[in-house]
């Protein structure tokens, strides 16, 4: 089976806020982000920071919690639809761990995008688009939402998940030139497709996000003693949950040759032994971190002695920065709609 939209799940970080400690890990609760519901990700925006402008942060995890371990491939996270508003919302990539006040908003690259400016036949090389983006960032130097060697998506669908309709992708050869906030494009090859500015037609700068799928890294056998017990990952690899597995530093703790405490974080989460399998298990979703072979284990641990390793999820971790213009009018229907395209493996 494949991965279905169902299982492509936003969840929040630990701290959504305006604080520097803003972001940080996918939170530990089995809680996802409500597609279309109000204030889901953001605060209204009162009369006082429309009046003066805002520029707010907020990073979600979207997991790819599939059932079967499927990864995946070829990942790619884009706007869909910008919102109809006179803010802008970009997007940009984040890690498993970061927070907001790592981010340096100049140094950042950002993904977008706007509506064709004008009609387009097949097999054209050149598109122009309208930039959504708010009005203090409108020189390309600020937020080139657009860059030589992207790849951008093309669609008149009428949501991303329409079956009729057009949607291709391109890559955009040379570096766009800009005229106030409209984007003049020249794409590798023809379009498949011809779009209409009547069709509503979208063009987004696309993240590539690879393949998505838990993962093992940093795994160390530390004889802390005298001890010369060993684990093969090789031969035996552990095994990572698509819906299971977390950010996590995991330290096997030897207390004697064969027993030893598993700490999550530093945190206790149970124990093991070198003749059986090591499976704590992540009760939120009732599937385990990691599922470690005991026929890995080998030659002689003593008291002291620790194995280590880090688990990552299989989520991407993107950041939402949102700007509102100083002086920006009410919008009571605004909203911004993110697409994730892919294969499963």
């Amino acid at each position: 089976m494949s991965i279905v939209p169902s299982e492509i799940v936003w969840r929040p970080s630990v701290e959504m806020s305006d604080a520097g400690t803003n972001g940080g890990k996918m939170i530990a609760t089995n809680t996802a982000i409500a597609t279309g519901v109000k204030n889901n990700l953001w605060p209204d925006v009162p009369q006082s920071e429309r009046t003066a402008g805002s520029l707010k942060y907020r990073k979600v995890h979207i997991h790819i919690a599939n059932d079967s371990d499927l990864a995946l491939v070829q990942g790619r996270v884009f706007v869909e639809t910008a919102t109809p508003g006179q803010d802008s919302v970009v997007l940009f990539e984040g890690t498993d761990t970061d927070v907001q006040s790592g981010i340096v908003d100049g140094s950042v690259r950002k993904y977008g995008g706007g509506a064709l400016n004008a009609n387009v036949s097949i097999g054209a090389t050149t598109i122009t688009v309208a930039v959504d983006r708010a009005s203090d960032d409108s020189s390309a130097a600020t937020l080139a939402l657009f860059q030589d060697g992207d790849l951008i998506r093309i669609s008149d669908k009428t949501d991303v998940n329409d079956s009729g309709n057009n949607e291709e992708y391109a890559t955009i050869t040379g570096t766009p030139g800009y005229a106030g906030d409209v984007a003049t494009i020249n794409i590798t090859a023809g379009l498949a497709n011809a779009y209409t500015t009547a069709n509503s037609t979208r063009v987004s700068s696309v993240i590539e996000v690879g393949t998505i799928q838990a993962s093992v890294v940093s795994f160390d056998d530390i004889s802390g003693n005298a001890g010369t017990g060993t684990y093969d990952d090789s031969t035996y690899p552990l095994v990572v949950d698509s819906i299971g597995t977390v950010e996590a530093n995991w330290t096997l703790d030897f207390l004697t040759s064969s027993t030893f405490d598993v700490l999550k974080d530093g945190v206790s989460v149970g124990g093991g032994n070198t003749t059986s399998d090591v499976q704590p298990t992540n009760a939120t979703f009732s599937k385990p971190y990691f599922i470690m072979d005991w026929n890995g284990f080998d030659g002689a641990y003593v008291a002291g002695d620790s194995i280590t390793f880090t688990t990552h999820p299989a989520t991407i971790p993107i950041w939402y920065r949102r700007k509102v213009p100083a002086g920006a009018t009410s919008l009571s229907a605004n909203k911004i709609i993110i697409g994730v395209d892919g294969q499963s493996e």
